[in-house]
């Protein structure tokens, strides 16, 4: 199992271990493997299985001692102590923004994940299964989450696990529930388990409406566990720094700037931003943005003048000519590919919450910019960009908004990508705009379902058009070796 992409290589390490940890494959007072077995299983150094090991220790899951293997140490009563004190600073409003989140992220990803299992894959949902005991609360409410959590690994998209995960639902224990409910809810997970193993439609599995458990009873008291770092208890904040893990490194800093050159907000002749602007821009050490232009100068794209400053030295047109090793900018491309498939699965959802809030005049403003950049404005395919935007603005969930944000900043990098971007009207772009363009027709006309499923098409549309292209350039292959996806969930 060789791991890479951006996130930090001990950041990947730590969350597989505690999944592990967490799933019971490594049980309270089970030891880890030697060190030097984690850097031959991970292909890393033990530099980075230590950091790992570090993390793992921090959050409660393991016990060091010098000369011998970490040992499991997890303690559920442990977590329980500290989400009774999260409790005491809930906002209602919060936990509900979050928990609709939740419904509109994981049920396509789960969906997806199901359409994704061979049979063989499905022994590992199995084994989930018959380790939870009804008369272990504890043990099997967070098995049943894990259970789910396979299915959303089970896509092999880290921004979509990394997503979920982060919005703290896994975490959730009901404070009141019974032998008898969990004993139903069993039975309903193994009815569900032999539709979906007999190629049956996972929606036509019958559950229970359990959300009495997980809900507010009484005013403003929950009736869970959360615990106090919790995305449920301090809402889209929390959310975003859990997502924004990953380190922005040399390679997105000169992907970005390729993709302003490209876009024409740089031509030939004008001067960057200092070092010093770039550091701040990025958030990033003057190291890093000293490799990334010392990088884009081998390409030929700038040049430094000392004392004077950083100057473009390539138009649009020269700078598709590059020829720039898929291997340079293949995380870059997977981040972008996992962004958009993501998107794609979530949309539909997304903008049938927001349509109800979209009023006419609204409508007819975003009519009137989709018009105006495409007729008059005209630099690439911006339609979609406007209309994923519209609706961002208009689904009311500010935590769902949250993950978009991360999800719209991602899909910058598609303007980066070498002869990705193309700066005339083509066929495939006008058939896309013209799928937006309806959409928004449909939502005029109250449509809400028609526009949700329109724009569901038009984005699912790009992805797989962006696929083939990624394909034809060369860098697909590169990318989907940027990380192994199955070390997710296998």
């Amino acid at each position: 199992m060789v791991l890479s992409y951006d996130i930090m290589m001990y950041e990947r390490v730590f969350q597989i271990l505690k999944n592990r940890i967490e799933c019971g494959l490594l049980s309270t007072g089970a030891s880890l493997p030697s060190r030097i077995h984690l850097c031959e299983e991970f292909g890393t150094s033990e530099k980075t299985i230590r950091r790992a090991l570090k993390m793992l220790k921090e959050k409660g899951l393991i016990d060091t001692q010098q000369r011998r293997r970490p040992v499991v140490s997890y303690n559920c009563n442990a977590v329980h102590r500290t989400a009774m004190l999260a409790l005491e600073k809930i906002d209602a409003v919060v936990t509900d923004d979050v928990l609709r989140t939740g419904v509109l992220l994981c049920y396509p990803v789960i969906k997806n994940g199901i359409s994704l299992c061979k049979k063989a894959d499905l022994k590992i949902p199995h084994k989930i299964l018959n380790n939870m005991r009804i008369e272990n609360a504890d043990e099997f409410w967070r098995l049943s989450k894990r259970f789910w959590r396979f299915f959303i690994a089970r896509n092999e998209n880290d921004l979509s696990l990394r997503a979920v995960d982060s919005l703290g639902l896994a975490d959730l224990k009901p404070l009141q529930d019974d032998t008898l409910s969990r004993a139903r809810y069993y039975e309903q997970l193994q009815g569900f388990m032999r539709i979906i193993e007999g190629d049956g439609a996972p929606e036509s599995a019958p559950f229970d409406d359990m959300s009495g458990l997980y809900g507010f009873t009484y005013g403003n008291s929950p009736a869970f566990y959360a615990p106090s770092d919790s995305a449920v208890i301090l809402g889209r904040k929390q959310l975003e720094k859990l997502l924004s893990g990953a380190e922005v490194r040399h390679a997105a800093v000169y992907m970005d700037l390729l993709g302003l050159i490209a876009v024409g907000r740089y031509k030939r002749g004008d001067k960057l931003p200092t070092h010093k602007e770039l550091q701040e821009i990025y958030g990033v050490c003057v190291d890093t943005t000293i490799k990334a232009i010392q990088i884009m100068q081998e390409w030929g794209v700038v040049k430094t003048v000392r004392g004077n400053g950083i100057f473009v030295e390539m138009d649009l047109e020269e700078l598709k000519k590059i020829q720039i090793p898929a291997h340079l900018i293949a995380n870059q491309v997977r981040r972008y590919l996992d962004s958009l498939e993501l998107l794609s699965l979530t949309i539909e959802g997304t903008a049938g919450c927001a349509a109800p809030r979209i009023t006419q005049e609204e409508i007819q403003a975003v009519k009137s910019r989709i018009d105006r950049l495409w007729n008059e404005e005209y630099l690439y395919g911006r339609t979609p960009a406007v209309l994923l935007d519209f609706i961002i603005k208009h689904t009311g969930i500010d935590a769902l908004n949250g993950v978009y944000a991360l999800l719209q900043r991602n899909l910058r990098i598609g303007r980066s990508i070498p002869a990705l971007l193309n700066t005339t009207k083509t066929a495939v772009n006008c058939e896309i705009h013209e799928q937006c363009v309806k959409a928004v027709d449909l939502l005029s006309a109250g449509n809400y379902a028609a526009f949700s499923e329109k724009t569901a098409e038009a984005f699912q549309r790009i992805y797989r058009l962006v696929i083939e292209e990624c394909k034809r350039l060369g860098y697909y292959e590169a990318a989907m070796e940027a990380y192994d996806g199955s070390a997710l969930w296998k």
